[in-house]
C-alpha cells in the first residue's frame, strides 16, 4: 500500500513539474503569478512560439545598438549588459521585462483578474477571465510541448 501511495505521489509531482497544469486556466494562473512574483523566465515560458516570433523585429533593433539599448532598458528597471543582449532570444527579452521591478507596478490592477474557466478544442483553448474593472475577456491559448501557452502577447 505504501508503494502505491509513493508511486501516486511521484506521478503527481512529475505531472505538476512538467507544465504548470493540465488545464489552460492553470497555465494562465501560473503566468500571472510569475509576473506578480517578478519571475520573468517562468512568465516568459508561458508565451507561445508564435508570440515570441512577433518580438523578433524588436529584438533585432535592440541588438543593432546594444549600448543604447542597455541605457533604455536600465531606465525601465531591466539590468543587463551589451554582451548579454547580443546573446538574447525573444524569450530572454520577455524574461528581462517580466523580471523588471517596475513591471508589476506598471501593470497595476491588470494582474487582478478572475479566471472563470476555459473551453478546449484540441490543442487550442479559450480562457475566460474577468478583469479588475469587471470586463469579460477571452484569452487564446495553444498547447505547445505539453504546456498551455498564451497564443499572443497580452494586450494584442
Amino acid at each position: 500500500m505504501k508503494l502505491v501511495t509513493v508511486l501516486s505521489m511521484t506521478v503527481m509531482l512529475v505531472l505538476l513539474a512538467c507544465g504548470g497544469g493540465a488545464l489552460p486556466e492553470d497555465s494562465m494562473k501560473a503566468f500571472v503569478d510569475a509576473i506578480k512574483a517578478g519571475d520573468g523566465p517562468t512568465a516568459a515560458s508561458y508565451i507561445s512560439s508564435y508570440a515570441l516570433s512577433e518580438l523578433d523585429v524588436q529584438l533585432v533593433a535592440i541588438k543593432e545598438n546594444p549600448e543604447m539599448s542597455v541605457t533604455y532598458l536600465e531606465a525601465m528597471g531591466v539590468e543587463t549588459t551589451a554582451d548579454e543582449i547580443s546573446e538574447w532570444t525573444s524569450e530572454d527579452l520577455l524574461a528581462a521585462f517580466f523580471s523588471s521591478p517596475g513591471m508589476v507596478e506598471e501593470l497595476g490592477d491588470k494582474l487582478d483578474l478572475v479566471i472563470n474557466g476555459s473551453e478546449i478544442d484540441g490543442e487550442e483553448a479559450i480562457v475566460f477571465i474577468t478583469t479588475a474593472d469587471d470586463r469579460e475577456e477571452e484569452i487564446e491559448m495553444i498547447l505547445e510541448d505539453g504546456v498551455w501557452k498564451l497564443y499572443e502577447m497580452p494586450g494584442n
